[in-house]
């Protein structure tokens, strides 16, 4: 499947999804699944609701909102405050503050002007959401109000970065640039031409290097500080989601099902081929690196490069795994379960499937 396809394709779901939202017929899971997890319990936006799962039982702690809703959908991931926040953005335009314990909802924040595809990236109290209408938007939590906004030139669908040595946000825009602004004033420090589209996160490293992948097939390695270019690797198709950073080797997948890992000077360790594209960015554990492709299935490779195990889960797979504790957690969609739990060696222990 080419890139330009693949993209055409996740137009569609895109569209389908609003037009899902609009109709009577209402259904539990459409598009993607967002997934997040806590100590006990995992948070799963599957169209029109959030699911808290407990991750003893296995059964549902709660769900919002409680009636179907059509005018409400959500796809991102959840994002889980220090102090039991669960963030979750909607296709309404709105970001949805919900008690993490109860489900109920706290506040909502609604000042952006289009769709939320995006995970909100939380700093202390400040949560900085991105927006298809183009703006990044800093949120006071705690004032429960905009602090500052900053404006693109294009959607926005990737979730920001951040580096703590120069409080920065790392915004990754559809129109080809990587942002900085401050934190606190949202001051642009600079923006960096990437040659194409960003819609994954940023990777950020300890030293102060920022990893990009784009739709350009290329990984690029940017000076946090200045935005300049440190390098390029060229790949052999789009990539879509942002890196995973361990150990100073970075681990992502391409459109063509191309699993990569690179030093952080940019060098090949290696490179393994599966067949269908990757979208999601892996999970790292130990020596183990897991990843699912737009197919049903899961693959565990050893930092190595080789593969450990595959699994097939069912359905198909955009959102990352999750890792919490030695359960890995999957959201796959179109499939009966709407949680999958494997154990850390790939083997099913347990699902999760709501109630109608």
């Amino acid at each position: 499947m080419t890139s330009k396809k693949y993209l055409a394709i996740i137009s569609l779901t895109i569209i389908s999804i609003l037009i899902s939202a609009c109709s009577s017929a209402i259904y539990a899971s459409t598009g993607w699944h967002g997934l997040a997890a806590g100590s006990d319990t995992a948070y799963l936006a599957a169209g029109t609701q959030v699911y808290a799962v407990d991750l003893n039982t296995h059964g549902e702690k709660w769900r919002y909102p409680e009636k179907v809703n059509a005018k409400i959908s959500f796809y991102a991931n959840p994002v889980l405050t220090s102090d039991n926040q669960l963030l979750v953005p909607s296709y309404d335009h709105n970001l949805y503050i919900l008690d993490a314990a109860s489900g109920k909802e706290i506040w909502k924040f609604t000042e952006s002007k289009n769709r939320l595809i995006a995970s909100p990236m939380v700093i202390g109290n400040m949560a900085y959401q991105p927006s298809t209408d183009g703006f990044i938007y800093a949120i006071d939590l705690t004032a429960q109000q905009l602090k500052w906004k900053q404006e693109t030139g294009d959607p926005i669908w990737a979730e920001p970065a951040d580096n703590a040595n120069c409080s920065c946000v790392f915004v990754a825009s559809m129109d080809h640039f990587v942002y900085s602004f401050d934190a606190a004033t949202g001051t642009l420090k600079w923006k960096t031409d990437m040659g194409a589209a960003v819609v994954g996160t940023p990777a950020v490293s300890s030293d102060g290097a920022l990893y990009v992948g784009t739709f350009g097939k290329q990984m690029i390695a940017l000076d946090a500080a200045t935005g300049e270019v440190h390098w390029r690797f060229d790949t052999q198709d789009w990539v879509w989601s942002g890196p995973t950073l361990n150990n100073n080797v970075l681990y992502f997948g391409d459109l063509s099902g191309n699993i990569y890992a690179l030093n952080v000077d940019g060098t090949k360790v290696w490179i393994n081929k599966e067949n269908n594209p990757i979208v999601d960015t892996p999970a790292v554990s130990q020596d183990k690196i897991y990843f699912t492709t737009e197919s049903d299935s899961l693959y565990i490779l050893n930092t190595a490069g080789d593969k450990v195990n595959s699994q097939a889960i069912g359905g198909v797979i955009y959102s990352s795994p999750v890792i919490t504790g030695d359960t890995l957690l999957l959201a796959p969609t179109n499939y009966d379960a709407a949680l999958v739990a494997l154990n850390l060696n790939g083997a099913q222990q347990w699902s999760f499937t709501p109630a109608k």
